[in-house]
């Protein structure tokens, strides 16, 4: 069932159910049904902007340069059910990098919160004060009676590029529309299960969990601003069933110890879980199921794997996804090579490319470029994309180095990083969070019990607080700016 049908059938059958809430100000679904569908009706009247790209050519397309706003569920909304076509603009995002986007992809009306930098665009620009500054072109617009075409786009998202302008494509609905049908099977979605995702909305995992919520009448959960504290408050005043967030929001759960008894589904993506994590994440959650999977935006859904009290591999990433594919190139002897996906949840391509690393299609076949091996059916994911380096001559997947180190009782968290290096071509340097006492020697020694020489890192640094990307991520080009300038919160070992 299409969102819009979804959203309008909940309308009428649950209209004072709780859809949205964010920070504590709820919408209930007769209301953001009629709420989104007349911003919608209000979007789609506003004079087009000239796009040389082909796929957002004719539709609407709204720029969103919010946080976690009270006003960004309607808008989204009026995107996921409506005829508009969103561009989430992360607003963490260098200013520079914002305008060249504006620039290459001009809209037909941009969104952004009041203290925001002015950018120079030819469209309207609304400015996003409170809650209720949507008002005015809600009233204004009228309820399409028409709905969107499935082949229509609905979204322009980006990479989460770090040092270059990201690469944006666009999603169409029928994609999602297939992903939401599966997913509800596969993961059990149902009207009773009430979810909270305290990340980022313009992300993909809490934009995700946002649309298949409402697609299955459930009331979703959000906030402005993660932290602990708040996300087990809520859980237990709104007596929410799931959640969803990245790792290092369950560690910093599992560290601030914060109980969530009535969790019955944890689902979590962007990083595999470690042992150590999952274990902790089971201590602060003993009833809940952690489900974790891998995917990339631009692939959709690709292994799902989840872990019951008793069960789960904890190195593998699981099996395929309902209607996908995995094809394993040209591997090495261990079985290693690059992870290719048959599925119809990918997108086409990029809307731009100035590289040629990420995304690449061959027919039915797609690729981010990830590096893996099946066991059993089970995919083991040994390094994301780019995480092959040559060093001294030889190939060296940095994520297996790196869960080497996550195998030590004192390690919580490893990051391997290859540098540039005159003699070696790359050096490896790693990074390491430690819950008890750690010395060189001692590392040094657990690297030569798992790992040939050439693998062993050059350097060693411990960190205390790593610093993280808007989605919640390890930021491995700070790490390398860090190690460039020798800052002092990266300490040797």
């Amino acid at each position: 069932m299409p969102l819009r049908a979804a959203l309008a059938h909940f309308a009428q059958t649950q209209p004072e159910k709780l859809a949205v809430s964010m920070d504590g100000r709820g919408v209930s679904f007769r209301d953001l049904f009629e709420r989104s569908q007349r911003l919608d009706g209000f979007l789609t009247a506003l004079e087009r902007q000239d796009r040389s790209h082909a796929a957002v050519q004719d539709v609407p397309l709204i720029a969103i340069h919010l946080g976690n706003h009270a006003a960004l569920p309607e808008l989204l909304a009026a995107a996921l059910a409506g005829s508009c076509c969103v561009m989430l603009l992360d607003p963490l995002l260098p200013e520079a990098i914002v305008q060249a986007t504006l620039d290459r992809l001009p809209p037909d009306a941009l969104f952004t919160a009041s203290g925001d930098a002015t950018f120079n665009i030819k469209a309207p620009v609304f400015s996003v004060t409170s809650h209720d500054s949507l008002d005015p072109l809600i009233t204004a617009g009228t309820i399409p009676s028409e709905p969107p075409s499935p082949t229509d786009p609905f979204m322009v998202a980006f990479t989460s590029g770090t040092t270059s302008t990201p690469k944006a494509f666009a999603r169409d609905r029928a994609s999602w529309q297939r992903s939401l049908a599966r997913g509800q099977t596969h993961f059990a979605i149902h009207a009773g299960l009430s979810t909270l995702a305290p990340g980022p909305l313009v992300h993909g995992l809490s934009l995700y969990a946002l649309a298949e919520t409402l697609h299955a009448g459930a009331s979703f959960q959000a906030m402005g601003k993660f932290s602990a504290k708040g996300v087990a408050s809520i859980v237990a005043s709104e007596d929410v069933k799931r959640l969803v967030c990245v790792p290092t929001m369950l560690e910093a759960l599992s560290v601030h110890g914060a109980p969530l008894p009535q969790l019955s589904r944890i689902t979590t993506a962007g990083a595999k879980l470690n042992p150590d994590l999952l274990a902790k994440t089971r201590e602060i959650a003993p009833s809940a199921e952690i489900t974790e999977y891998y995917g990339a935006s631009e692939l959709g859904f690709v292994t799902t794997i989840t872990h019951c009290s008793d069960n789960g591999d904890a190195q593998s990433v699981g099996l395929c996804f309902p209607e996908v594919e995995i094809d394993i190139r040209s591997p090495d002897e261990a079985g290693n090579g690059e992870v290719w996906v048959k599925s119809d949840l990918v997108i086409e391509d990029y809307l731009w490319r100035d590289d040629d690393r990420g995304f690449r299609r061959e027919g039915a076949w797609s690729t981010v470029g990830d590096i893996g091996r099946l066991i059993d059916g089970a995919l083991h994911l040994t390094s994301r994309a780019g995480g092959m380096v040559t060093s001294g001559g030889n190939n060296i997947y940095l994520e297996e180095v790196a869960a080497h180190l996550r195998r030590h009782p004192a390690i919580q968290d490893a990051v391997v990083l290859g540098i540039a290096d005159s003699y070696l071509g790359t050096r490896l340097v790693a990074i390491v969070s430690v819950v008890s006492c750690l010395e060189h020697a001692d590392l040094l020694e657990h690297c030569q019990t798992g790992l040939q020489k050439y693998k062993i890192p050059r350097e060693m640094y411990r960190v205390s607080d790593w610093p993280l990307t808007s989605s919640g991520k390890i930021a491995t080009g700070q790490l390398e700016t860090w190690i460039e300038e020798k800052d002092d919160r990266l300490a040797p070992l």
